[in-house]
């Protein structure tokens, strides 16, 4: 058995990472383990927590503190400047050492640990650090503190391959409900206006109609991953998608609106762009069904490689629009949070299938953009939802490998019923 304190000994722990838990208390018995197992003087995490929360953990001679160290600030601005690790002198200590943590989704946030004085940082004991920071990333103690961790790559698949599924029972449903609605149009004008018998034929067709709506979502689901780069603008698919809303909103709901003129058009068709936030805004309605604020504002964006892997999706560096969706509504429990895209069709709705969010994010990652789902931070309530979106003129080639209408869900997570 290797002795605490070795660098065999923080190697053997690093598998400790990836154990399956739901206990929100696992994170702080990991970093009290960890830095007794690599013999550190103390250690710590800082990362995005519930909305703009962060979440600070550090480990002192077995104590858990939550104030973030005083050098935060500067190791984020040279981490993303492209160095694997900081080190800071620290009194009592061989210096205070950071690295990068960023689970997926999720902005930027720092690993670091303290060795006791006299024992200074070697370089195989950096890159350790460095590797601790990406099995950070995906494990489950992180994810319930702060939400999923996503894999993109196996989401993506398990889409794809549930669009295709999709794609094809809703071929056969469109055959049955075109039949009820049919034979319930020929039935009516046979019936006594008013009595019972066309009343239940009433109701029949309207059920057939609602099963149409269904269907077209499956149809809409197992074609969100087609790549259409023709130019779209933003504003004209919101107006449309607030239009089609109107009848649904409470009197008491206000929609705020900024949407310059100014805004080039993005490389996401009108079709796709208008399901995108039209499912989004659908989400924020039904988060307030007795009124509240719904705001939509979009602004260019110059997106760096290293904000690009903060959102869910694919989006890649260069120039971008963003558009961010915020409602007042009351938010999302933490256990529908937890689920939220890690689940591909997660909903709290009794009549609904989960499917809005799951088409939202397909076609984004078939245009190369991406999306941000938070709560709004205290003392507001409700959710935030950013959307990037490539400009038609800097569009980059589609992803490779992106999801198809033909081949082939869950931190910041929506406070928003989700639609489906």
């Amino acid at each position: 058995m290797s002795q605490p304190g070795t660098l065999a000994a923080a190697l053997a722990f690093v598998p400790n990472w990836w154990q399956d838990t739901a206990d929100p208390f696992a994170l702080d018995s990991l970093l009290t383990n960890w830095s007794r197992a690599c013999g550190w003087r103390a250690c710590g995490l800082v990362l995005s927590g519930e909305g703009a929360t962060p979440l600070t953990r550090g480990v002192q001679g077995g104590l858990l503190g939550d104030e973030p160290p005083v050098e935060v600030p500067d190791a984020l601005r040279r981490i993303r400047n492209g160095e694997n690790t900081v080190l800071y002198s620290a009194a009592g200590s061989a210096g205070r050492l950071f690295a990068g943590v960023q689970p997926l989704g999720r902005p930027l946030g720092l690993v670091w640990a303290e060795r006791p004085a006299g024992q200074p940082w070697s370089d195989a004991e950096r890159e350790y650090l460095v590797l601790s920071a990406r099995a950070i990333e995906r494990s489950p103690a992180v994810a319930t503190r702060i939400g999923p961790v996503l894999d993109p790559e196996r989401l993506s698949q398990r889409l794809a391959d549930a669009a295709v599924i999709a794609g094809r029972m809703a071929h056969d449903f469109d055959n049955i409900l075109t039949g009820i609605i049919g034979f319930s149009d020929l039935a009516q004008p046979m019936l006594q206006p008013g009595s019972q018998a066309a009343g239940f034929v009433a109701e029949i067709a309207k059920v057939g109609q609602r099963g149409i709506q269904f269907t077209q979502q499956l149809h809409q689901l197992s074609r969100s991953g087609q790549v259409k780069p023709n130019p779209g603008v933003v504003s004209t698919a919101a107006a449309k998608e607030e239009l089609r809303l109107k009848p649904h909103m409470s009197p008491n709901l206000r929609v705020e609106k900024d949407l310059p003129a100014s805004l080039g058009p993005v490389a996401v068709e009108g079709g796709p762009l208008q399901a995108v936030l039209g499912h989004l805004l659908e989400n924020a309605v039904e988060a307030c069904p007795q009124g509240g604020v719904i705001r939509i504002a979009a602004r260019p964006l110059e997106l760096s490689e290293a904000e690009a892997k903060t959102y869910l999706g694919r989006p890649s560096g260069g120039s971008h629009v963003l558009v961010t969706i915020t409602d007042s509504g009351v938010g999302m429990k933490p256990e529908v949070r937890r689920r939220l895209l890690v689940e591909p069709f997660v909903t709290t709705k009794v009549r609904h299938r989960g499917l809005g969010l799951a088409i939202a994010y397909r076609i984004l990652c078939a245009h190369r953009g991406g999306m941000q789902i938070d709560s709004v931070p205290a003392p507001g309530t409700g959710t935030q939802v950013r959307v990037v979106l490539p400009l038609a003129v800097a569009r980059p080639p589609a992803a490779a490998g992106a999801p198809n209408g033909h081949a082939v869900s869950g931190s910041t997570v929506s406070a928003t019923a989700v639609r489906g």
